[in-house]
């Protein structure tokens, strides 16, 4: 074999290799050589500095199972970085605070959530069942948001500290250019995965792709926004759209924005746990 031919080979299994490893078609990755110095890390800060210092959505999920059958759940949610707040001390251990409240189906109505994420320790998590008319402290871990294929970890947004990182090659995701990185959860974020591969778009700092492992190393989700469902808000990137499938019980949940209220002022009682049993 000459050396002409030799080199072609080794390109040819190359190429392979780095397909197989995206486990997505040709026409929808293609690898791009990167040198710009940029570590996992800093790839996921951009992620993470494409936030609103508070908001408030409304969002519809709509999920589907094998057999086509469809099942439809509302809720708002409230959500404020508190670092940011001047009235906080700067060595405050909260990071960031999240109400969720349904308002459909009917037997869900008024149910809620509130989850406070800490500074190196575990989050706070309660959750209001109307039926009972009390709060409960619980661990949302592995927890399912009412049916669907998103777990509440997968819609609370996520601090940087949670993760370790390792920056893989970069890619092109539905005609868009992507950073690819793995982010492996660290002990205190308490995650329901192990691995968490992310495709983010380099111009807009937003997820526009994701893959998650758990525990046995299984893959067993993935998340999928389309590029031309992002829109801006005062310099702020939102996926207004996204599809999270269940690669084991062949299902998924697209999860659609309907309203968003940027940078809302909102009253330090919007957090007390008493205004979540409130209807």
């Amino acid at each position: 074999m000459d050396h002409a031919t030799t080199r072609a080979a080794k390109i040819a299994v190359c190429l392979l290799v780095a397909l197989t490893r995206f486990d997505v078609g040709a026409d929808e990755v293609r690898e791009q050589p990167f040198g710009d110095g940029l570590t996992g890390r800093d790839v996921y800060d951009r992620v993470v500095a494409n936030r609103f210092t508070t908001f408030a959505q409304d969002s519809t999920l709509v999920s589907a199972d094998r057999t086509g059958r469809e099942q439809e759940s509302r809720f708002h949610m409230k959500w404020q970085d508190f670092r940011s707040q001047e009235e906080m001390p700067p060595d405050t251990s909260i990071l960031s605070k999240t109400l969720v409240r349904y308002s459909h189906p009917f037997d869900l109505r008024h149910a809620g959530y509130l989850i406070q994420t800490n500074r190196d320790r575990v989050t706070d998590q309660f959750v209001y069942y109307p039926s009972k008319r009390r709060v409960v402290r619980v661990n949302l871990r592995n927890e399912a948001v009412y049916g669907t294929d998103f777990s509440f970890e997968d819609v609370v947004p996520r601090e940087a500290a949670d993760f370790e990182y390792e920056r893989l090659v970069d890619a092109e995701f539905d005609g868009v250019p992507v950073f690819v990185v793995d982010l492996f959860p660290v002990e205190l974020a308490r995650s329901e995965y192990t691995r968490i591969r992310v495709f983010v778009d380099k111009e807009r700092a937003v997820v526009v792709r994701a893959r998650y492992w758990d525990a046995a190393g299984v893959e067993i989700k993935e998340l999928r926004a389309p590029p031309n469902q992002i829109r801006e808000f005062k310099g702020i990137f939102v996926p207004m759209q996204a599809t999270m499938r269940n690669l084991l019980l062949d299902s998924r949940t697209t999860l659609v924005v309907t309203s968003i209220e940027v940078n809302p002022e909102f009253d330090i009682n919007t957090w007390d746990l008493r205004r979540l049993e409130s209807h």
